[in-house]
């Protein structure tokens, strides 16, 4: 870029007999100033194309090179790294507002680590489903502020070379299964009529384990608090979980998406800040579903307020009191709010017509009532189908660019693919070797509705920049979450027994561009930190893509081998499949 000479004569008569010196000293500025423009206008074209991570503008930093003279290798993090959460940080949340618990909610690095978590001292291979929901092997992780602390309430305790877990919480010491039993008086979690569940301050999840045998899927989620390690635990034993913090922001899940909430002293002031949390809990429940307070401030001493003010909030929204028994009360959600304005003694008020209760990455909470009348289609309790026959009838409500005939061939799609890969590929999907499972790239969940009979979960990842399909995969009675695969997810090391990707590439673009956000590299060194040793990763994607892959996947020291799609595929695919070794 050349700017323009000085053009008026009389600035150049003005300056007297220094005028030519002055217009040397002008035009030095000026080519100064265009040098300068230049500069930065390509500083910052580069940047908008490379990778986010800083660190792997130098490879040097991330990469070692191997002494055998082939690929250079991912180096690995220093021993403390252990239990590395890159947006769970203990140390940078001390330093955050503790304003609605923001200090406790994800907040990721701007860059992050590029190195290999280290195992434990003495780690073993995890015991096996089902046997791993009473016990796990202590030295996986070494943490025994839960069973100090929680021991006799029957948390969890130390038996020899093992965790123990008998199934108790602080509200239900008698064990979660004597627990479960007294709800079933007023909640149907028998027979399929609730599939899907939330467990919120879950500790290590027995509720939700337990919950496993009559059927009924849980999340659990829980902070990374003063007590470490309660989602590490419940992944080592096999319970769907992740680490999560109601407090600012939506929890990262699509309206009316859970068929039953519960809360067994999980300390959420649900009426605190106009009543935001209970709005939350509102627009996760599926109309017609149930909502369970265990603890405070049912009818807990000291907190005679707080447990009128719960009871106030649950009238406003039409809730149904179904029973109060001790500690504990049971609600069940109206399939609409039509009650709302008559009993809306709080002030709350019902959310635009406009407002999408779909969106949840990152978004701020709002003070307002999610409509029930945004979607259509039958999707509330009693009319959505029961648990198996909603796992493979078209949800209504598919984001409209899709038809019930889009859903169709996904399912028959999915349903080859997952045979293809258990007979040809020979995975070890379908044993006791696979238990907790993700799929990064979930779409309508066709890959997890084609393992439903199988021994395992899987954790439907929608990526938070695509068309959200994620309230599909609930109304098929499956369970998920959004995620923006640039930036680490919310569990600990070492959680996931099988990684799926169908189409990586596209998970480090915004959608329709042809730009990437951050690196393959970025992204298999996050994956290598969620794959538990022997576990298994499976690619799909282009031939150009897999090659890459597969590369990328060397220097993080997987063991790999590429394969040939399904006989009969049209289209240019191939699939890679590596395993992370357990010697490092």
């Amino acid at each position: 870029m050349v700017l323009p000479p000085p053009s008026s004569s009389k600035r150049t008569a003005s300056a007297g007999g220094g005028g030519g010196l002055l217009n040397t000293k002008r035009s030095v500025l000026l080519l100064v100033i265009a040098l300068t423009f230049v500069f930065l206008v390509l500083l910052a074209t580069s940047s908008l194309s490379a990778p986010r991570s800083l660190v792997l503008s130098a490879p040097g930093h991330a990469l070692l090179p191997d002494e055998s003279g082939g690929p250079s290798k991912v180096r690995y993090c220093p021993p403390e790294y252990v239990d590395y959460m890159p947006c769970e940080d203990p140390k940078r949340s001390r330093t955050l507002s503790r304003e609605m618990n923001y200090y406790r909610e994800r907040h990721c690095p701007e860059k992050n680590e590029v190195c290999l978590v280290p195992l434990p001292v003495g780690y073993k291979v995890p015991v096996r489903w089902p046997e791993s929901l009473d016990k796990i092997w202590h030295g996986n992780m070494p943490h025994n502020k839960i069973a100090d602390r929680k021991g006799h309430q029957g948390w969890m305790k130390v038996e020899g070379p093992y965790f123990v877990f008998p199934g108790g919480g602080t509200m239900f010491p008698g064990g979660a299964g004597e627990y479960i039993e007294k709800l079933k008086q007023y909640v149907p979690l028998t027979g399929g009529t609730l599939r899907t569940a939330l467990d919120m301050g879950c500790g290590v999840a027995s509720f939700g384990g337990y919950l496993l045998a009559e059927g009924v899927l849980t999340m659990s989620f829980a902070p990374r608090d003063s007590h470490k390690s309660q989602i590490q635990f419940a992944l080592e034993r096999g319970i769907p979980a992740f680490v999560a913090m109601l407090g600012t922001r939506r929890l990262p899940f699509p309206a009316f998406s859970f068929d039953f909430v519960h809360c067994s002293r999980c300390l959420i002031p649900f009426t605190a800040y106009n009543s935001t949390y209970f709005i939350e809990v509102d627009r996760l429940l599926r109309p017609g579903g149930y909502l369970v307070i265990s603890g405070p401030p049912v009818q807990w001493a000291k907190q005679e307020k707080e447990w009128a003010d719960l009871q106030a909030v649950a009238k406003a929204l039409c809730y149904e009191k179904i029973a109060v028994e001790g500690n504990t009360a049971v609600w069940k959600k109206p399939i609409s709010a039509t009650c709302l304005p008559s009993q809306n003694v709080m002030g709350l008020e019902l959310c635009s017509e406009s407002d999408n209760p779909v969106i949840a990455w990152y978004f701020k909470l709002k003070g307002c009532i999610s409509r029930t009348s945004y979607f259509k289609g039958d999707y509330a309790i009693g009319r959505i189908p029961k648990w198996p026959e909603r796992l493979n009838k078209a949800p209504g409500r598919a984001i409209p660019a899709h038809s019930s005939n889009d859903f169709e061939a996904d399912t028959s799609k999915w349903a080859k693919r997952v045979a293809y890969y258990k007979q040809s590929l020979k995975t070890k999907l379908g044993t006791s070797a696979v238990r907790n499972v993700m799929d990064l790239n979930a779409f309508f969940g066709g890959f997890a509705a084609s393992l439903s009979d199988d021994p395992l979960w899987v954790m439907n990842v929608v990526p938070a920049g695509k068309p959200s399909t994620l309230s599909a995969v609930f109304d098929r009675g499956l369970i998920g979450v959004y995620h923006d695969w640039c930036e680490p997810f919310s569990t600990y090391p070492r959680t996931y027994d099988f990684l799926h990707v169908d189409g990586i590439d596209s998970l480090l673009r915004d959608q329709d561009s042809v730009r990437r956000r951050c690196s393959m590299l970025e992204l298999m060194v996050e994956m290598d930190r969620i794959l538990r040793p022997e576990g298994t990763v499976l690619i799909r994607d282009s031939p150009e893509v897999i090659d890459e892959a597969n590369t990328m996947a060397q220097a993080v020291r997987w063991s790999c081998s590429i394969h040939e799609v399904e006989p009969g595929l049209r289209g240019g695919e191939k699939i890679l499949v590596a395993t992370k070794n357990l010697s490092q």
